[in-house]
């Protein structure tokens, strides 16, 4: 199920817009899933890839092995538009912006949507190049029952509200150049990889 993403698009010339989840996914859960499919539906992607992190700059403890959390993924995820890859790991990445960097330079006819939950946004701000983030990379949000009143105070959406799309235009998003951004609501999903976690022990 793992695939790297420029083989898997570059190889048949791919062009509907592709949707970039990245999280340590430590463990994924079913509001990952959710997410994905909020986004693939609302942003009209052609295909979302998580891509998995070595670890969190904002997080104190460590995600499980990379084998772990790919085995639990292929577990719960059965949506064949909803793929995996390795690609920051594998290229010993400790930001997404480096990721980003390395995607965009090595294919430009693909085009990508960063994807993110609510919560992300209100603390946006604080990931390293943040603000070159938010200039090249179109980016989707997907509500999860967070206080909206948090995300429209965030340094971001304060920074970036000339650049904010409607809710009703999500599925225009693909159509515009960055800075470009749009928040859907979705059903309230009330999971983290962090409790998770702690339940387990």
């Amino acid at each position: 199920m793992k695939q790297d993403i420029e083989t898997s698009l570059g190889s048949i010339g791919y062009r509907r817009p592709v949707g970039l989840l990245g999280g340590s996914f430590s463990p994924p859960h079913q509001g990952h899933v959710h997410i994905s499919e909020v986004a693939l539906k609302m942003f009209d992607l052609g295909q979302i890839y998580w891509v998995y992190t070595k670890q969190n700059p904002l997080k104190r403890s460590g995600p499980l092995s990379f084998k772990n959390r790919f085995k639990e993924t292929k577990k719960l995820v059965k949506s064949p538009r909803i793929k995996f890859s390795s690609v920051e790991i594998k290229n010993n990445f400790h930001y997404s912006f480096q990721l980003l960097k390395l995607l965009k330079k090595r294919n430009r006819n693909i085009n990508f949507i960063w994807v993110m939950g609510e919560d992300n946004i209100i603390h946006f701000h604080l990931w390293k190049n943040w603000q070159w983030i938010a200039d090249n990379i179109k980016i989707a949000v997907v509500a999860r029952g967070r206080n909206r009143a948090l995300v429209n105070s965030s340094a971001f959406a304060l920074k970036y509200r000339s650049f904010r799309l409607r809710s009703t235009q999500s599925t225009q998003l693909q159509y515009f150049k960055p800075p470009i951004w749009c928040i859907v609501d979705s059903k309230k999903v009330n999971l983290s990889s962090t409790i998770l976690r702690l339940h387990a022990k």
